[in-house]
């Protein structure tokens, strides 16, 4: 599989497997944080919910990284104008090949511009078995001063909103490394991955996220949902952190939108 990246206006930048295209890196002023979504599997059927201004949820789109409580800002929901913004600053690396890379420089603001912490969002595009890997690689870097993530629900900072037909409260399911079932077996819970899934037109679609080891606290719990939010979130369940000034905190996830069948155990590095 080769993996292609074309630039677009505005900060936009569209990945192709295969000259067909596979999601969207928007960094654009468009919207108040940037995301990857759509998720387009090869007959086209999208893994992840993508509709711009959703009245349920509007700041959960596609695959985004978000926490809700950074030196009292909130960067995760966007209801009111007193919420924060994750503004592009600069390109860090594009490249293509067997892998692609799209990493970006942004800058965590105040509603009022003052800027709060530096974060450096890597995503790299690898074939997998029964689909397309995603390692996120995102790196928060207090350069103006100690930064502070409280313990919020509102939390990954990896989120990922599934495709409705996904959802645990309507035809899909999911699991995690511990064989939790659905919200009440794995809210909440430690797991090394969680593994979303559904049917559509009688095809198996599921999205994969996996925890690393060199994540601070790790495994990660999960802010997981059976309406089809899934996050990486160790905030809320274990506390929150500080970052010391002119320091970084470091977060790797991969993420597997997979079709048929996926065998977990491959990823769990």
């Amino acid at each position: 599989m080769i993996f292609t990246v074309k630039q677009k206006e505005n900060n936009v930048y569209e990945v192709y497997a295969d000259d067909r295209l596979f999601t969207v890196c928007d960094y654009s002023a468009t919207y108040k944080r940037p995301f990857m979504g759509p998720v387009y599997a090869p007959d086209g059927v999208s893994f992840t919910r993508f509709e711009p201004f959703h009245k349920e949820h509007p700041h959960q789109r596609s695959l985004f990284i978000g926490v809700g409580d950074v030196n009292g800002v909130d960067f995760w929901n966007e209801y009111e104008d007193d919420k924060g913004v994750i503004v592009f600053d600069s390109v860090d690396e594009i490249s293509e090949g067997d892998t692609a890379v799209v990493a970006v420089n942004t800058v965590w603001k105040k509603p009022d511009g003052t800027p709060v912490v530096n974060e450096n969002r890597r995503l790299t595009f690898s074939a997998a078995e029964t689909g397309v890997r995603v390692d996120v690689r995102v790196v928060f870097t207090a350069a103006y001063g100690e930064v502070e993530f409280g313990a919020t629900k509102e939390a990954g900072p990896l989120g990922i909103r599934v495709n409705d037909f996904m959802r645990a409260d309507k035809r899909g399911t999911f699991r995690n490394s511990e064989g939790g079932i659905k919200e009440k077996k794995c809210w909440g819970k430690e797991a090394l991955w969680c593994n979303y899934r559904g049917r559509k037109k009688g095809k198996l679609y599921g999205i994969a996220a996996f925890d690393r080891k060199t994540n601070e606290r790790f495994p990660t719990t999960w802010h997981i949902r059976n309406y089809g939010l899934m996050a990486a979130n160790n905030l809320f369940f274990k506390g929150g952190l500080s970052i010391p000034a002119n320091e970084n905190l470091q977060y790797d996830y991969t993420v597997v939108f997979w079709t048929d069948s996926i065998n977990e155990a491959e990823f769990s590095e």
